[in-house]
């Protein structure tokens, strides 16, 4: 497709009004606004093209990364540490604490790498978190 190509639809889309003189005739915003509205096709939601949802489920797949498995393994291990007693931490307030920290700032760390490298460079993204993830349940075990 050329330039003329384009011109053309552009032409078509927004055809041009006759030649009108401003001294001959006073417009108010009033009177030129049901040109526009006239001149718009304004469609209703029924009409529009709806989006197909293929690839929903592997968008899911591509956003998984070892501190969102993190979070989900420290919210079965937290309750877990709290109710037994089992853990290096035996303060059950200084584990309340810790949890909500770890959460917060995982989470936090996550979404900054993920925006940092514009979810493009998902193997450097897991090369940072896995040995932060490790390191984080090595010292909670």
């Amino acid at each position: 497709m050329n330039m003329w190509d384009d011109h053309r639809k552009i032409i078509e889309e927004f055809p041009e009004r006759e030649e009108e003189s401003l001294p001959n005739k006073t417009t108010t915003r009033q009177s030129s606004s049901p040109k526009v509205f006239e001149q718009k096709d304004f469609t209703t939601p029924e009409t529009l093209p709806t989006k197909k949802k293929s690839g929903g489920r592997l968008r899911f797949l591509k956003r998984v990364s070892p501190f969102l498995m993190l979070e989900f393994f420290l919210l079965v291990l937290f309750p877990y540490m709290i109710i037994t007693g089992e853990g290096l931490i035996h303060n059950k307030w200084l584990l309340l604490f810790l949890f909500v920290f770890i959460e917060v700032n995982a989470l936090f760390t996550d979404f900054a790498l993920w925006n940092y490298f514009k979810g493009k460079k998902i193997i450097r993204i897991w090369l940072i978190e896995v040995p932060l993830t490790f390191l984080i349940i090595h010292f909670l075990i």
